[in-house]
């Protein structure tokens, strides 16, 4: 989180249950009603998809012998791909700045010494989907072994 000392610091509004690698089933939980409120949780789940980057149309050249009319088509043709181009432009910076966003409330909601295991892992789908297979089974299995273990008591 950052301190509100620094200038342009943003708090990180971190989920209310910090994920301490043995509470993976209460993180979960409280982790989708947070980003849930914060409109987010499809960045972690991967329906948020990533949008490709809009490439800028180039600038239309016309050819020696082009009359007013032709000129005219490809000066609008090239307004329409600008157009266009701003418009997913818009969709992908979107897509970046609220990436950001939920894979900063993620880490944050993360007791600092788990976040070694998920460098270089870019966005928060990744990190969600390697911490969800990473802990998911694992506390399964130890609930199994509880159960189990239960039963043999009996």
């Amino acid at each position: 989180m950052a301190s509100l000392g620094c200038p342009g610091a943003v708090l990180v509004p971190r989920c209310f249950v910090i994920f301490n690698g043995t509470n993976w089933g209460d993180f979960v939980f409280h982790m989708e009603v947070h980003m849930d409120g914060q409109l987010l949780w499809g960045y972690l789940t991967g329906e948020r998809i990533y949008p490709p980057r809009p490439l800028l149309p180039t600038l239309p050249t016309y050819p020696p012998d082009a009359d007013d009319d032709a000129k005219s088509a490809l000066l609008e043709a090239f307004e329409a791909e600008m157009e266009s181009y701003q418009s997913d432009l818009g969709v992908y910076e979107t897509w970046l700045r609220e990436e950001k966003s939920a894979k900063a409330i993620l880490l944050a909601s993360m007791e600092v010494d788990l976040l070694l295991s998920l460098r270089g892992l870019a966005t928060s789908h990744l990190i969600w989907d390697h911490l969800r297979r990473s802990y998911e089974i694992r506390n399964e299995v130890m609930y199994l072994a509880v159960i189990e273990e239960a039963q043999s008591l009996r």
